[in-house]
């Protein structure tokens, strides 16, 4: 056998020995996703998600499962803070939900702010000016936020601070999107105070210290009898010598109201809120 003969003898067995080890080109196959512990599920999102043009991340309590049908708790944090810090105000909730923690709109400091007046600036009409904005920007994010996934009945809101006053302003000019408000710390400008109760007006019950010396709890006080003066249903829980922060008792009082109206949006079998971890 010649030299060229033995050439294309050798390229015809490697060429068959290729297929027969199902070596030629085929495109790859995708695996199917694996499904998710409740347990890996406990944390929220490193990098932060979007909706309606505010960043936020998850965290699941209670060993709820992403793909289920959940309460919705859109949780919004004070100056400074950021949500990888709020998130632990929540672990100890013994309730499956989906917690939104969702991210201020600008930088301040090694956080972020929701509006970038402060409250001891004292100039009214720009301080509504911003409260009203970021309300509209969370009222926008929870109703993409309630398409994108399975919720039990419409989401709840609580926030501190900053946070409490944007749950107060939900509360009051976008009640379509909650069930309810849960103002930490915080309270409604008087420059918002509305003329007459909102249609599908929703309960807000209100959490403050009155030792805060940060946001006092007289213009809390003054918001809650107003809208209370419109036939609207709002309480508010005064805690003796705590000052601007969640006491252990505001804690196990949030988790209580945040059962409570859990259990009013149906659920079954909705259990205790639990007190902290």
């Amino acid at each position: 056998m010649n030299l060229a003969s033995r050439a294309l003898l050798l390229c015809l067995l490697l060429l068959t020995a290729g297929h027969q080890l199902g070596c030629e080109s085929r495109p790859a196959q995708r695996r199917a996703p694996q499904p998710t512990s409740a347990a890996s599920t406990s944390a929220p999102h490193k990098k932060p998600l979007e909706a309606g043009g505010v960043s936020y991340l998850e965290l699941y309590t209670g060993g709820a499962i992403p793909s289920q049908e959940l309460v919705m708790l859109v949780a919004i944090h004070g100056l400074g803070d950021r949500p990888q810090q709020f998130q632990n105000l929540f672990r100890g909730l013994k309730l499956p939900a989906r917690v939104i923690l969702a991210r201020g709109l600008d930088r301040y400091s090694r956080g972020f702010s929701w509006f970038p007046i402060r409250v001891r600036e004292m100039d009214k009409v720009r301080l509504a000016k911003g409260v009203r904005h970021a309300a509209g920007k969370l009222a926008k994010m929870i109703e993409v936020l309630t398409k994108r996934y399975p919720t039990v009945g419409r989401p709840l809101v609580t926030g501190f601070s900053q946070g409490g006053m944007l749950s107060f302003a939900l509360g009051v000019e976008h009640p379509q999107h909650i069930s309810a408000a849960l103002p930490l710390a915080g309270w409604l400008p008087d420059t918002m105070w509305p003329s007459k109760a909102p249609a599908n007006a929703v309960p807000i019950v209100a959490l403050h210290g009155d030792a805060d010396t940060v946001l006092p709890i007289a213009p809390t006080r003054a918001s809650v009898a107003t809208l209370r003066k419109l036939g609207m249903k709002v309480e508010l829980h005064e805690y003796p010598a705590v000052g601007h922060n969640v006491s252990p008792a505001m804690r196990r009082a949030l988790y209580r109201q945040i059962a409570l109206v859990a259990a009013q949006l149906g659920k079954p079998n909705t259990p205790d809120a639990g007190d902290e971890p």
